[in-house]
């Protein structure tokens, strides 16, 4: 990358991978660059995040077809269980002996999924231990979630 693009990124030359792309910041980064700059807002953003668009509340949906609704319906031998959780409420479950089978907001719409992030100990299992360092975690999670959603079709926001 040139020197004249780099002095075009408002002087954010140490910011410029090495392999010369840059990539947009998307919602989660966007999520993560607020509740950076208001940590207080943390707990509301997970406790409700539908109304904490553009706020953080991206990074705590849950792991279902839409990510603001607590009641997405979660299958098992396909009859519903339950119901999906976000990603912490599914660390916890795994760490109270749940399986993923069965329970109200401790379940995934992608089975194999759950699996993994009950398997995740850097997603915090209490919702009030979750800090600024948790966050780029969650937005990994989130961002592999968008993906499945488009897998199947679903509309991703």
């Amino acid at each position: 990358m040139s020197q004249e693009h780099a002095d075009t990124l408002d002087g954010q030359w140490d910011q410029v991978p090495e392999h010369g792309f840059i990539l947009p910041k998307d919602k989660y980064d966007h999520a993560i660059d607020y509740l950076t700059e208001h940590p207080e807002d943390i707990h509301d953003a997970w406790q409700s995040p539908g109304t904490w668009v553009g706020k953080g509340g991206e990074l705590f949906g849950f792991v279902g077809p839409d990510w603001k609704s607590s009641s997405n319906p979660a299958l098992h031998e396909r009859l519903e269980t339950g119901t999906c959780g976000c990603l912490q409420q599914i660390r916890l479950a795994a760490a109270n002996g749940y399986d993923g089978t069965s329970g109200n907001m401790k379940m995934s719409h992608w089975p194999r999924l759950w699996q993994k992030i009950a398997d995740d100990r850097s997603l915090p299992s209490d919702s009030n231990k979750i800090t600024v360092a948790d966050l780029p975690v969650f937005a990994m999670w989130q961002r592999e979630i968008d993906e499945k959603r488009k897998q199947d079709g679903m509309d991703v926001f």
